[in-house]
């Protein structure tokens, strides 16, 4: 299907904003964390879905500067409810399912359409399943590509991979690998790893918001950097809403951004359509991360010559276990 089919099609359904959708089908415990707020299936595998963008949230619009557009990441995390919404109601998967994303894609290819107005934003995800495995009579694998508007306007593309396993045998795995009981995010001290990025430099307000420590830039050439995935994201209730067992891809997907960040211009009060907002990010995930041991990170921009194009890879144990593209603009 290309991508412009699904929006074009006749009769087009209108999901509502109204109220949020059940936390339960989002896999949220609080209700603030849930943007969701309806989805409309017109067949096998079409759907469309609806998310309300806030404009006052302490992690998706603590920004500087940046409160005049909404944060593609906070598009990005209202594409993953309408997956996990969707594989629930309209593909059978049952409640006790883990979900995990292994790769995604965001392209914002209208950023203006990010520009907040008086009202909360007003996300429409026209989507469809691109793929499907089974094994053993259960769906473990579902693809997805969606168009997305905002506010009536065009605004990008999606698509999103990700992994269904029943949650008793996604336990059982976890604890396999690594022969011990897993630790949550919850469980666990949540001390910086070296020194903590200071906020401004990532364009932050709150330090809460800032997962990068120890941050070391390159001084010869400024375009690359090493760093720590900072365990004071532990007690993000955003980041963190309920007690995940590894590093989640939203995570790393931050963590993309605050070093292409630090990479890119430092003079925090330039207008913020210059280079600040993500306009690309292309994430593969690729093992779990554990969370009680030590995420290395590196970061450089992009050899092609691009000024707002950065790649960032995650090691832990010498293996790499998440690779994100980020472009800046």
């Amino acid at each position: 299907m290309e991508a412009s089919s699904v929006l074009d099609a006749p009769h087009s359904p209108t999901p509502a904003y109204d109220r949020t959708v059940s936390r339960s089908l989002v896999h949220r415990w609080a209700l603030s964390e849930v943007f969701l707020t309806d989805a409309v299936t017109t067949g096998e595998g079409v759907f469309t879905a609806a998310a309300q963008l806030p404009l006052s949230h302490a992690y998706f619009r603590d920004h500087v500067p940046g409160r005049s557009f909404h944060d593609p990441l906070l598009v990005l995390e209202s594409c993953r409810q309408a997956v996990t919404y969707a594989a629930h109601v309209y593909e059978s998967v049952p409640r006790d399912t883990t979900f995990m994303v292994t790769s995604w894609t965001l392209d914002i290819t209208e950023p203006e359409a990010l520009r907040c107005g008086e009202r909360p934003g007003e996300l429409r995800m026209d989507a469809e399943v691109t793929q499907r495995s089974r094994r053993g009579g259960r769906l473990r694998r579902l693809a997805f590509a969606m168009d997305l508007t905002l506010d009536g306007r065009p605004l990008g593309r999606l698509t999103m991979d990700t992994n269904c396993t029943p949650t008793d045998q996604y336990h059982a795995l976890r604890r396999m690998q690594r022969g011990t009981t897993v630790p949550t995010a919850f469980t666990l001290p949540a001390e910086p790893a070296g020194a903590p990025v200071d906020p401004a430099r990532v364009r932050r307000l709150d330090p809460v918001n800032t997962v990068l420590d120890a941050v070391q830039v390159d001084p010869a050439t400024l375009t690359s950097l090493t760093a720590r995935l900072s365990p004071r994201t532990y007690r993000n209730r955003s980041m963190y809403d309920h007690p995940y067992d590894h590093v989640p891809a939203m995570v790393f997907s931050e963590a993309a951004r605050q070093c292409a960040l630090l990479l890119g211009p430092q003079d925090t009060t330039t207008p913020e359509t210059d280079a600040a907002r993500v306009l690309r990010l292309h994430g593969r995930f690729l093992k779990f991360a554990e969370l009680d041991d030590q995420v290395h990170l590196t970061a450089a921009r992009e050899e092609d010559g691009s000024q707002g194009a950065f790649r960032m890879s995650a090691v832990q144990q010498d293996e790499t276990v998440a690779e994100v593209y980020v472009a800046l603009g």
